[in-house]
C-alpha cells in the first residue's frame, strides 16, 4: 500500500507587500489546494514546514484562513496534517489549538520540546499499521538548543547554534529509527541550509544565516527525505534528492517575480520513496521594471495581463545624467497609469536615480519611504557602500541580531 504526502511551507498568511495585501492571492491557493492540488494528487498526509503565517500576531484574516483551510481538509483523502512553526511564528499561537486540532488528526509543534523524542508524529493505515514516523521539528530558536550548554564549552555563538541544530536533529533521528525499524523516516525542518539561493523576502535566521547547515545534519540512514521551510525558492540542498526545500507557494517579494512556485508530493511504495514538484499556478504577475524612463514607459504601454488579479510592479528608472524634472514627471505618469490601467496592475514602488551619482542616495518619490524596508536591509545596504573585511561585516551582523534578539523584535 502506498502512502503519498504533500509538503508545503512559507504560507505567510497575513503578509503585505509595500502595504498592499496579499490575502487575494494567498486565498486562491488555498482554494487550489482544496478544489484542485489535493483532488488530483490524493495525498494522506500534508506536511506544512512553518512560517504558517508572517507576523507572531497575525490578522483576523490570515487565522480564518488557516483555521479554514484545516476545516476544509476533512472532506478530502488527507487523513493526517502535521505542523511545525517558522521563525515568523509565534509558537505559542500555534500551539494554543494544538489539542482541539488533535481531534482532526491534526499535529500542531509550535514551540520545540527539550527532549527531541516528543517530536515525533507516528503515520498509521486505516488497520492501525505504522507506516512512517515524522520527525516534525519547528524552528530551533537559541534558547531551545543551547539549554545544555555548561561552563568551559566552546562559547562561539555560530558553533554553538550549528552544534546545537546538528544535536538536536540527530537525536530526533535516532529516536524515529527506534521506532520505525525499516520503514520510512521524514524530518520536517525550519532553518537556513549553507549555498542555499535565498530572496530578499527570507528573514535572517540564526545569526543572519551565520550558523548554515550542511546536508550532513540529515544523513540518510537516519531521515529518508526531509521537507524543509525558509528558503522562498524550491530546491535541493547541496544536491541531496531527498532533501528539498518546497518554497512558498507564492511570490512573497519583487526578487521572487520570475521564480516558479511548487508543492511537492512524496510517495513511498514497497519502502520505496520518490518525491515530484507539483506547479502551482500563477495568480498574480510580480514585475520589476529597470531601465531609462522611455525604456520603463514602452514596457508597461505594451503588457497585456493574463492573471486573476492586476499585476504589482516596482520601477526603477536609471537615467545617464541628472535631470531636474525626472521626478516631477514620473509622479505625473504614475498617477495617470494608477487611473487608466488599474485593472491591469498596480505600480507599488517606484524610484529614479543618475549613473553619474551612483554612490549617492537615489533620489526618492513619496511612494517609497523609509518606513517600506526592513532593518535588515537597511543595514545590508550600508554595508555594502563600506570597504570592510568579512570578519569585520560579519561581527557587525552578529551584533545586530543580538540586539534585535534581545528587543524581541523581528529582523
Amino acid at each position: 500500500m502506498s502512502l503519498r504526502i504533500l509538503h508545503t511551507s512559507d504560507w505567510h498568511l497575513g503578509l503585505h507587500l509595500h502595504q498592499e495585501s496579499l490575502q487575494a492571492e494567498q486565498q486562491e491557493f488555498l482554494n487550489w489546494l482544496i478544489n484542485t492540488c489535493i483532488p488530483q494528487e490524493t495525498p494522506q498526509v500534508v506536511l506544512i514546514s512553518g512560517d504558517v503565517f508572517d507576523k507572531t500576531n497575525p490578522p483576523t484574516f490570515a487565522r480564518q484562513m488557516y483555521y479554514s483551510f484545516l476545516a476544509k481538509l476533512v472532506n478530502t483523502s488527507v487523513k493526517q496534517v502535521i505542523i511545525t512553526s517558522g521563525n515568523h511564528d509565534s509558537p505559542a499561537l500555534l500551539d494554543a489549538s494544538k489539542e482541539l486540532l488533535n481531534l482532526l488528526n491534526i499535529q500542531v509543534i509550535g514551540n520545540a520540546p527539550e527532549n527531541p523524542e516528543e517530536c515525533l508524529v507516528h503515520v498509521y493505515d486505516g488497520s492501525d499499521n505504522l507506516q512512517l514516523v515524522v520527525a516534525a521539528v519547528p524552528f530551533l530558536r537559541d534558547q531551545d538548543i543551547r539549554f545544555a550548554q555548561t561552563e568551559g564549552e566552546e562559547h562561539d555563538r555560530e558553533q554553538l547554534l550549528r552544534k546545537g541544530i546538528y544535536s538536536y536533529f540527530e537525536k530526533a533521528g535516532r529516536a524515529a529509527k527506534k521506532v520505525a525499524g525499516n520503514l520510512p523516516v521524514v524530518a520536517m525542518g525550519h532553518l537556513f541550509a549553507t549555498n542555499a539561493s535565498i530572496s530578499e523576502s527570507e528573514r535572517p535566521i540564526q545569526l543572519g544565516n551565520l550558523a548554515g547547515i550542511g546536508s550532513d545534519c540529515f544523513p540518510p540512514e537516519l531521515f529518508d527525505y526531509v521537507a524543509l521551510g525558509h528558503i522562498h525558492r524550491p530546491q535541493e540542498v547541496q544536491n541531496k534528492a531527498n532533501i528539498w526545500y518546497s518554497g512558498s507557494p507564492i511570490a512573497l517579494s519583487f526578487s521572487e517575480w520570475n521564480q516558479p512556485k511548487q508543492v511537492r508530493m512524496i510517495e513511498i511504495e514497497s519502502g520505496k520513496l520518490e518525491s515530484k514538484a507539483v506547479p502551482v499556478p500563477l495568480f498574480r504577475k510580480l514585475m520589476r521594471l529597470e531601465g531609462s524612463f522611455e525604456e520603463v514607459k514602452s514596457k508597461l504601454n505594451a503588457f497585456e495581463n493574463k492573471y486573476p488579479f492586476p499585476a504589482f510592479v516596482e520601477i526603477q528608472v536609471l537615467e545617464n545624467t541628472r535631470q531636474s524634472s525626472l521626478g516631477r514627471e514620473l509622479a505625473q505618469w504614475v498617477e495617470e497609469l494608477s487611473k487608466t490601467r488599474k485593472d491591469d496592475f498596480l505600480i507599488l514602488a517606484y524610484r529614479f536615480s543618475f549613473l553619474e551619482n551612483r554612490k549617492q542616495l537615489s533620489a526618492q518619490t513619496d511612494k517609497t519611504n523609509l518606513d517600506e524596508l526592513k532593518p535588515e536591509e537597511v543595514l545590508l545596504n550600508l554595508l555594502n557602500e563600506e570597504e570592510m573585511d568579512e570578519e569585520e561585516r560579519k561581527n557587525l551582523l552578529q551584533v545586530f541580531f543580538e540586539i534585535c534578539e534581545m528587543e524581541g523584535g523581528e529582523a
